[in-house]
């Protein structure tokens, strides 16, 4: 049965002007070219509704475009609008009727403007405080911050950049995402203040001038006139002020303004004599004190947003979490990469081999690192990448010598993964854990042309080498392929690319971090087979053993789980 799809219409703007004259004297015409709410290439209609009258606006891709509706001549706050009046709504774009995409905006406009006026959006500027913050902030300069404590006033450390400031915790803190993100060092660390309020204020309410600062924490903080008037003691020239606060959903949010001495003709900021005028020195009372200074509002980013977009609510218990992971060739680089970003805040990499050209194509490194080692190129790419992990430590040896020379080094350390595909690696490893305990491992490797990717977890009691024989043969394997692989220097490498890869990486850190999160305790194999096509085109099969333990592997690919060999 083949589906009925709709021409598109030839021209969307006839169609939407005919449609807007149905609504009689509620049209006003449309707005001229050059209007701040007509854009280059776009469209606009006036229409008087509910007593205002509200703006629908299309821009050049119209009708593959959903139209846009502003609210027009209103100044006051008003919840679920945005800058310039525009309406927060959901409508669809609809390409194939543009007279149905403008009567879904109107309509939409309308409800939202009918629960405003009802009142019952009123606590959406509480809950969505920082967005609101956001259309009041003065220029382009920024706030970055990254608070994890945010449950009393305190000071806090910031520093300045060209477009933004910079606020943490601790200076400590600051200085590791620092290092962590630009690879320098921020010597230059100044103390701000965290002022936590009882209620978040209304956007008619935010803080333009000194004196509404102070006369907002003075009345909606406990505390935060304290911590004020210590920091304004000290007649700093710039303060960053964050004011924090908890939204009845118990969402919390956090903005950031800047305190500065107001400008001379020159531009410079006032001297300490000129700012005390009327008071002995060191006596004029810091109320009076933050009156006489300018109120920039930044606009504000959370520095630790990412973990929002995160699939599970472990965040601190991944963050704490420490994992080693050996060898970090193609497809240990991939696995540490996904485990850094999955929130993982410990990560020791350990591999003595150097990046080479023969490596970017399935590398989670490119050329400009060649000639670099792995270990270390990829710890400065993880924190760079991710500058709120808690630590990364590369270490440029072999695991095996690593072990001999220091049996402390895998200390503390809840998961290691061993990605080297390594047979005396891999048995160093276990026999070091076997006669260490406690150290859960995971071995990952892939098959030839990347057939079948496999990662075991190895509780202790268990051991990695009962599936081998003295030699490394395995007991098992998935595939055979009658397609030789090329030889390079007595090993032998295995062709193939990132696509392939990704699967195993996939499947490595899906059981790392399902271990992490206390979801798989017990030793276990888990394997990704290939699909029937790639499985054809590498000249490969499924071997018999494989196929009377676990089945045939679906022709599409297919994950299995099965035990691993006792010990």
């Amino acid at each position: 049965m083949t589906a009925h799809v709709r021409p598109l219409p030839v021209d969307a703007l006839a169609l939407a002007d005919t449609w807007f004259t149905t609504l009689g004297t509620s049209f006003r015409g449309r707005l001229l070219p050059g209007d701040p709410l007509v854009p280059e290439g776009a469209a606009a209609w006036v229409v008087s509704t509910l007593g205002r009258e509200l703006v629908v606006v299309v821009d050049a891709a119209f009708p593959y475009s959903a139209p846009k509706v502003h609210l027009r001549g209103e100044r006051r706050a008003m919840p679920h609008v945005e800058g310039r009046g525009r309406l927060c709504l959901r409508n669809p774009a609809v390409p194939s009727d543009p007279q149905a995409a403008v009567a879904a905006a109107l309509r939409e406009a309308r409800s939202l403007l009918r629960a405003i006026t009802a009142g019952s959006e009123d606590r959406d500027f509480e809950e969505d405080f920082s967005l609101y913050w956001e259309y009041a902030a003065d220029g382009g300069y920024r706030a970055s911050l990254l608070l994890r404590d945010v449950d009393a006033s305190r000071p806090i450390a910031w520093t300045a950049a060209d477009s933004a400031v910079y606020g943490f915790d601790t200076p400590g803190a600051l200085r590791k995402w620092w290092s962590h993100r630009f690879g320098t060092d921020k010597t230059k660390v100044r103390q701000g203040a965290l002022v936590i309020l009882d209620e978040l204020p209304h956007p008619d309410g935010y803080p333009f001038t000194g004196s509404d600062l102070w006369e907002l924490v003075a009345s909606r903080s406990m505390g935060g006139t304290k911590l004020l008037e210590d920091l304004l003691g000290q007649m700093p020239k710039w303060l960053l002020v964050v004011l924090a606060g908890t939204a009845p959903s118990g969402r919390r949010h956090a903005v950031g303004l800047m305190l500065a001495r107001l400008p001379e003709a020159g531009g410079r900021p006032v001297n300490r004599r000129l700012i005390e005028r009327g008071y002995a020195r060191c006596s004029m009372p810091a109320e009076v004190h933050c009156t006489r200074m300018r109120v920039t509002r930044l606009a504000t980013d959370a520095l630790d947003a990412s973990k929002t977009r995160l699939p599970y609510d472990e965040h601190d218990r991944l963050a704490a979490a420490r994992v080693a992971v050996v060898g970090c060739g193609a497809l240990g680089s991939g696995v540490a990469r996904l485990l850094a970003k999955s929130g993982i805040g410990h990560i020791v990499l350990v591999d003595p081999e150097t990046l080479g050209w023969e490596n970017i194509r399935r590398h989670r490194l490119g050329a400009e690192y060649v000639g670099m080692p792995k270990a270390t190129a990829l710890g400065r790419t993880l924190a760079r990448e991710n500058p709120d992990i808690g630590s990364v430590r590369a270490l440029d040896v072999a695991i095996e010598g690593l072990l001999a020379r220091d049996p402390g080094a895998l200390a503390g350390v809840d998961l290691a993964l061993a990605c080297t595909a390594d047979w005396s690696a891999n048995c160093a490893l276990d026999q070091f854990v076997t006669q260490a305990g406690g150290i859960p491992v995971l071995y990952a490797w892939m098959e030839a042309h990347a057939l079948a990717a496999h990662a075991v977890l190895i509780m202790p009691g268990h051991s990695y080498r009962a599936g081998y024989d003295e030699a490394g043969n395995p007991g098992i394997t998935a595939s055979i392929s009658d397609k030789p692989i090329s030889a390079e220097c007595g090993a032998s490498a295995s062709p193939f690319g990132a696509v392939e890869l990704a699967q195993a990486e996939m499947l490595s850190a899906r059981l790392a971090i399902d271990f992490l999160r206390g979801r798989s305790a017990e030793t276990t194999w888990w394997s990704w087979l290939t699909d029937a096509a790639a499985l054809a085109d590498a000249g490969g099969r499924w071997t018999d053993d494989w196929v009377a333990a676990r089945g045939i592997p679906g022709p599409f690919g297919q994950m299995q789980v099965g035990p691993w060999a006792e010990p």
